[in-house]
C-alpha cells in the first residue's frame, strides 16, 4: 500500500497514470519518428541509387582497361559523395568491391553475401540496416542491381543516421521539460480536485465517528460535490431514524425494567447455559443468596445460576424445562442461603415458602432459555393455616357448650329429676349459652374490625375518661378476685386523643381483664397512661403467672391460649388479644408484650395522638389563617 489516506493514494495513482501515459506517448512518438526518418532515408537512398545508375549507364566510361572503375567515373562519384555525404559502393558479380567512396577497396572484404546484395541480386532491389561499429549509429543500405553493365553487378548507396541522435536528444529535452511542467500543472490540479473530494470525506468521517460515539445530533454541512452532499444527507437521515429507533428501544426497555421492578413476583431469565440474563429486585430478594442483594457491587446478570442459587431442585427443574420444553412447578422453603427442610428447621418462623414455575423461551422452534417466576406464598400458607385453625378452634370452642346444652337439655326432658337438679341443669345450660354468646359477639367484633377499609368514626377523646370507663368495666371482676386496680395518668398539658373511645376502652378492658384473670387473688394490677404531643402510651402491668418466651409471638392469634384449662375455666373465649391487636392496628398504633414466667407481664399500646389525615388538615387550616 502506497499510502493509508485516500488523498495520498489518489495523488500517487493519478501521477503514476499520468507518467505511464506520457512515457508511453513518448516512446510511441519516438518510435514513429524513427520509423518515419528511416522510411524517408530509404526513399532518398532509392532515388539516389536510381540517379547514380543512370549516371553509370549513360555517363562516362565506367571501366578502364584493367576492368577497374575509370578515373573519370571515380571523380564523378567522389564529387557526388562530397556533396551528399552518401557512401557509394560498386560491386562486381563476384562480390568484390570495385569502388567505395569512404574506404579503400583493397581493405574491404567480399560483399557478395551481404543482406542487401543478396536481395538486390534476386529481387532487383534490397535494403538492410546495421549498426556502425565506430559510431554506434544505425547505417541504412540500399542496393540496386545493374544489368546494363557486365562488369558491375550491384550499386549500393548507404548513409549513417547521424541526425537521428540529434533529433532524439532534442526531442527528449523538449519532452522532459514539457513533462515536468505538465506534472506540476497536473499535480496542482489533481491535488485541488482530490482535496475537493477528500475534505468533505473527512467531515463525513468525523461525523460518522460522532455517530459511533453515540452523538446522533451531529450534522454535516456539505454543498458539493453533489454525490457527497447526497451521502451526507442520507447519513443525517439515517442518524435521525437511528436516534428515533434507539429512543423507542430505550423507552421500551425502561418501561420493561419499571414493570419488572414494580412486580411483587420474582422474574429471572436464563439462557440455554443457565446464565442469568435478567433478574428483577423481587427475584433477588426472594430467591438469591443475601450477598447478591447489592446489584451494583455484585451484579447477578452474566452469572451462572448455579453460582447464585444453592437449590438443586431449582437447577433440576430448569434443566428439565430446557431439555423437554415443558413447564415446571415446585414449592420450596428458603431461609438465607438454605433451602428445603434445613431452611424450615433453621429459620423456623422466618423461613419463606416460595412457589417456583419455569417456562421455556423459544426462538423459532429452538429453546433459547427459561423464564423463572417466583411467588412468595408464605403469607398465603399462613392465612390458609389460620383459616384451618380458626375453623378447628371455632368448632372446638362451640362444641363444648353445644354438647353441654344438648346433654343437659336431654336430661331435663326426663321427669325423674327433682327441682334442685333441674335448677342446676338450667344454670349450666345458661352458662354455656352465655359462653357461646360471648364467642359469637367476639367473632362479630373481629369481623367488623377486619372490614374497616378506613379508620372508624373518631373524635377527640379524653384519656382520663377512657381510663375511667376501662376501670369501671373491670371493677366487678376485680372485686370477685379481690384484685386492686391502680391507675396513673401522665398528661400535664391535658391533651386529648383522636380515636374511637369505645374501641379503645374495649382494648384496654380486654388487657386489664386478662391481667386480673391471670394474677393471683389479692394482687395488684396497674393501668398507666402517658400522653405526649406526638403519641399516647397505655400500659397494663400485672405480677401474675407470666407468658413463656416461645408463646409471646402467638398470643395475639385467635383462640390461642397459653393455659387452655385455666382460660376456659375463667370463661375466656381466646379472642381478647386478637381483638386488641385489630383495634390498635386500625388506630395506626402498635401493641407489644414483655413478660417473664412467674414475674408478670406488661402490655404496651402506643398510639399516635392524632392521625396523619388530621395532621394534614391541621397544616392546611393553619396555612389559611397564617398571617404574613
Amino acid at each position: 500500500m502506497i499510502g493509508k489516506s485516500i488523498r495520498k493514494q489518489l495523488i500517487v495513482l493519478t501521477v503514476s497514470v499520468l507518467l505511464l501515459a506520457l512515457l508511453g506517448s513518448f516512446f510511441v512518438a519516438l518510435r514513429s519518428f524513427n520509423t518515419t526518418l528511416r522510411e524517408t532515408t530509404y526513399a532518398m537512398l532509392s532515388d539516389t541509387s536510381d540517379y547514380l545508375k543512370e549516371v553509370l549507364v549513360h555517363g562516362p566510361a565506367v571501366s578502364d582497361a584493367d576492368g577497374l572503375v575509370s578515373s573519370v567515373m571515380r571523380g564523378t562519384l567522389d564529387q557526388f559523395n562530397e556533396t551528399t555525404h552518401l557512401r557509394i559502393t560498386i560491386i562486381d558479380p563476384a562480390g568484390m568491391v570495385l569502388y567505395d567512396s569512404d574506404y579503400p577497396e583493397e581493405e574491404l572484404d567480399n560483399h557478395f553475401w551481404r543482406q542487401e546484395v543478396q536481395k538486390a541480386l534476386t529481387q532487383g532491389k534490397g535494403t538492410s540496416e546495421r549498426r556502425s561499429d565506430t559510431q554506434g549509429l544505425p547505417v541504412l543500405y540500399h542496393a540496386l542491381r545493374v544489368d546494363a553493365l557486365p562488369d558491375i553487378a550491384i550499386l549500393r548507396v548507404s548513409t549513417t543516421l547521424n541526425q537521428l541522435a540529434g533529433y532524439q536528444h532534442t526531442y527528449r529535452e523538449l519532452f522532459t521539460n514539457g513533462l515536468l511542467i505538465l506534472i506540476v500543472l497536473v499535480g496542482v490540479i489533481t491535488t485541488r480536485s482530490i482535496t475537493t473530494i477528500t475534505k468533505p470525506l473527512k467531515k463525513i468521517h468525523k461525523t460518522a465517528e460522532q455517530y459511533a460515539a453515540g452523538d446522533l445530533d451531529a450534522r454535516i454541512k456539505i454543498d458539493r460535490p453533489v454525490e457527497l452532499a447526497e451521502l451526507a444527507s442520507t447519513m443525517e437521515t439515517m442518524a435521525e431514524r437511528l436516534k428515533q429507533t434507539l429512543g423507542e428501544v430505550h423507552e421500551g426497555r425502561a418501561r420493561l425494567e419499571t414493570l419488572l421492578e414494580s412486580m411483587t413476583e420474582g422474574i429471572v431469565l436464563v439462557d440455554e447455559k443457565l446464565v442469568v440474563q435478567i433478574a428483577n429486585n423481587a427475584a433477588i430478594q426472594l430467591l438469591f443468596s443475601p450477598e447478591h442483594s447489592d446489584r451494583e457491587n455484585q451484579p447477578i446478570e452474566g452469572t451462572l445460576l448455579t453460582h447464585v442459587i444453592r437449590s438443586n431442585r431449582i437447577i433440576d427443574i430448569c434443566t428439565t424445562t430446557l431439555e423437554a420444553g415443558t413447564h415446571g412447578e415446585i414449592t420450596i422453603v428458603r431461609y438465607g442461603h438454605l433451602f428445603g427442610e434445613t431452611a424450615r428447621i433453621t429459620g423456623q418462623n422466618l423461613a419463606r415458602t416460595l412457589k417456583v414455575t419455569t417456562v421455556p423461551m423459544y426462538l423459532g422452534t429452538a429453546i433459547t432459555g427459561v423464564v423463572i417466576t417466583i411467588n412468595d406464598i408464605t403469607e398465603l400458607q399462613r392465612l390458609e393455616q389460620v383459616r384451618k385453625d380458626f375453623v378447628a378452634n371455632v368448632s372446638h370452642e362451640l362444641k363444648t357448650p353445644i354438647t353441654a346444652i344438648v346433654g343437659f337439655t336431654g336430661l331435663l326432658t326426663d321427669d325423674t329429676h327433682d327441682a334442685e337438679e333441674t335448677t342446676h341443669f338450667i344454670s349450666i345450660i345458661d352458662r354455656q349459652a352465655k359462653n357461646m354468646q360471648r364467642i359469637v359477639e367476639d367473632l362479630l367484633l373481629l369481623s367488623s374490625l377486619e372490614q374497616y377499609h378506613e379508620k372508624p368514626t373518631c373524635t377527640w377523646a379524653s384519656v382520663e375518661q377512657i381510663i375511667s370507663e376501662t376501670v369501671n368495666y373491670c371493677r366487678y371482676k376485680a372485686q370477685q378476685r379481690d384484685t386492686t386496680i391502680e391507675t396513673k395518668i401522665i398528661n400535664p398539658e391535658e391533651l386529648e386523643l383522636w380515636g374511637n373511645g369505645m374501641l379503645l376502652v374495649q382494648a384496654l378492658a380486654n388487657l386489664l381483664s386478662n391481667a386480673i384473670t391471670y394474677s393471683d387473688e389479692g394482687s395488684t394490677v396497674s393501668l398507666v397512661a402517658e400522653v405526649h404531643e406526638p403519641s399516647v402510651t397505655f400500659q397494663v402491668i400485672d405480677t401474675g403467672y407470666g407468658i413463656p418466651q416461645e408463646a409471646q409471638q402467638r398470643i395475639f392469634e385467635r383462640f390461642y391460649r397459653v393455659d387452655t384449662a385455666r382460660s376456659r375455666s375463667q370463661g375466656g373465649t381466646g379472642l381478647g388479644l386478637s381483638i386488641v391487636k385489630h383495634i390498635v392496628a386500625i388506630h395506626e398504633g402498635t401493641v407489644v408484650v414483655a413478660s417473664k414466667p412467674g414475674e408478670g407481664s406488661t402490655f404496651t399500646i402506643t398510639l399516635p395522638r392524632s392521625s396523619i389525615g388530621m395532621e394534614k388538615l391541621k397544616i392546611r387550616s393553619e396555612s389559611f389563617y397564617r398571617k404574613d
